[in-house]
Parts: C-alpha cells; structure tokens; sequence
C-alpha cells in the first residue's frame, strides 16, 4: 500500500540529509538568514470568505469563518506546509448556498493561535467534536482533506455528533513504523533528525531549506495537483502561510510524527457513513490506497475525480460539487 513509506524517502530523512549541508556554514550566517526570511513573509491574510470569528480551544484560539443557511457542514484542511482552510476557496460560496458551511483552521496553521500543547492525534480529534459542539451545536456533516481526515474520523468514533464523513485523499498523519531490519537503522534516523530539528538555529534552518519556493513548488508540482499552472501559483500561497511566525513549531511536530495513532483501528470501528474521494492521478496516499480503506470499511463509499491529485476540490470543484452537495444533504432528510 503506498503509506507503507520506507524512512530513507520520508521527509524528516530529507531534512536530516539536507541539513548536514548547513553544518559547514556558521551558526550566526545560518541564523541571520533564518531572520531574513521571517522578514520577508508578509503577513497572512484572510481570503475564504464569510463571517470570521475564533473558537477558544483548550490549547488556544481557533480561527474559524462561517456563511451560509441550511443545515451545517464542516471543512477541515490538511496538515502539510502552507495548508489552511483558504484550500476550500472553490467550494465555500457554493456549499454556503446550500449549507450553513463552517472552516477552521487547525492550532498551528493557518490565522489560529500556535502552541506547544495539544499537537497529536487524540487533543486535534477534540478540536473536531469541541468545535462541533461549541459553535456549531448540532449534528454535523464533516468534509475532511489529507491527514484532517484521521482525526475526523477519530472525533467520530469518540461520540462527536458527526452525521456523515467526506474524507477526500486522506493521508495517515504519521509513516507506518518500519518492520524487519530496516526498523533500527529508521528508528536510530528519526531520533537524529528530531534532535536536528529542536535545535533552535539548525532546526529552522533545516525547515526554511524543506519549505523552500522551489521545494514547495516540487511538492505541489509532482504530489499536489495535476494541474500545473495551479501548482505553480498554489506553492507560492503555502509559502506565505508556512513561514509565519512560529510555523515551524507546527510542522516540526509534524515531521517527527507527533500525530500518530493507529488510523486502521479508528476507521474500521467508525460507524458513522462514510464517503471516500479520490483525485485519480495522486500519487502520494494515491487512489491505489482505496482497496485498504475499503477492505476496512466494506460499507464506505468510493468517489474518484478525474484530472486531480490531493486537491480535487481546488482542481475539479464542480465535479467535487456533485459528489459532495447530494451526499451531506442525505442527512438532514
């Protein structure tokens, strides 16, 4: 299955390789640069739309928007650098016309608070079932991208009034860990690169190389989207959005695998009804990793947008549309 990732090609061993690189720089030019960079970043702007407001979560503020009448639906964004819920920009207006549509921004990313507490799996599905219950205060239809989908899921099992998952390319939120010979050698370069990456100069340094302009638009380029104008012009958004203040902490937790939890177990016991979305031509977490899913949840439904990868609601959002508009209004009936 393609999340069974080996270490040697994960992200936390590119940042290790890469930053082995900056050794032989001083630490003050390395850290000067860091400066620079934070400079540099314009502040990030709000641009989905709606009414805006903050949710006072237990490990700090929520930034979340709302628009729209009818029954409510929630759109949770993914965990990769840059994301936010800005991502659902080519769905929002056209759901609000049917729903009363609610996005938020997950603590770490986005226009939500930064914290050292709450980054894992458990504290991120309670962000999910406290928002539903809070702000929203009724049965709600959840649309979830990337890793946000686990802890969707989780919420779900874990009672929040979820009526009905949409988990569009979803994204196990930590590698699988490794088995056989191969476990030592990656446990052993994990251990490395996490200390490498808490170091207070190296460490940023090493995520200002990852979430580089040029990286970036690799990543978008060759796993985020089939369209490539639209990569081209989606990476340079995520690098605003991954180098604000006090980002990094964020994706630091998530490149050590601060969010993993066995995702199987939570799935297969989720009993709330289920619809998969897969962009056809994604390669990472790919359509090739429905038949595990479905193995899982015999009872799930399957969706697959043509001339997309990980963003079918960026890339095809009429065609998301029409997957997803009769599906959350199936449970209001």
């Amino acid at each position: 299955m393609s999340h069974h990732n080996s270490a040697a090609s994960s992200p936390l061993s590119t940042v290790f390789k890469s930053a082995l690189a900056l050794t032989g720089a001083t630490l003050g030019a390395v850290a000067i640069a860091n400066t620079l960079i934070a400079a540099r970043t314009p502040p990030l702007g709000f641009r989905l739309g709606g009414q805006f407001g903050r949710y006072p979560a237990r490990f700090g503020d929520v930034a979340y928007t709302v628009a729209g009448t009818g029954s409510p639906l929630l759109l949770l964004h993914g965990l990769d650098a840059g994301r936010s819920m800005n991502e659902w920009r080519a769905v929002f207006d056209d759901l609000a016309d049917h729903h009363t549509v609610y996005a938020f921004d997950w603590l770490g990313w986005g226009l939500s608070d930064t914290t050292g507490e709450g980054t894992n799996a458990t504290d991120f599905a309670e962000q999910v079932s406290g928002f539903i219950r809070d702000i929203i205060g009724a049965k709600t239809a959840v649309v979830a991208a990337g890793q946000a989908a686990i802890f969707a899921t989780l919420a779900a099992r874990s009672g929040a009034e979820i009526s009905r998952l949409t988990l569009v390319c979803p994204i196990p939120p930590a590698p699988d860990a490794p088995s056989g010979e191969s476990r030592a050698e990656a446990l052993m370069q994990r251990t490395l690169s996490g200390n490498l990456l808490n170091a207070p100069v190296l460490g940023v340094a090493a995520l200002n190389w990852l979430h580089s302009r040029e990286n970036l638009h690799k990543e978008a380029r060759e796993h985020g989207f089939f369209d490539k104008e639209l990569a081209q012009r989606e990476s340079k958004s995520w690098h605003i959005a991954v180098h604000q203040r006090c980002a990094e902490r964020a994706q630091r937790a998530l490149l050590q695998g601060a969010f993993g939890c066995d995702w199987r177990a939570a799935w297969s016991e989720t009993e709330v009804p289920s619809l998969l979305i897969w962009g056809r031509n994604a390669v990472r977490e790919g359509y090739d990793a429905a038949p595990e899913w479905l193995a899982l949840r015999p009872d799930a439904h399957l969706e697959v947008v043509e001339n997309a990868m990980l963003f079918p609601h960026l890339e095809q959002a009429q065609r998301f549309l029409d997957i997803v508009l009769p599906w959350a209004g199936e449970s209001h009936r």
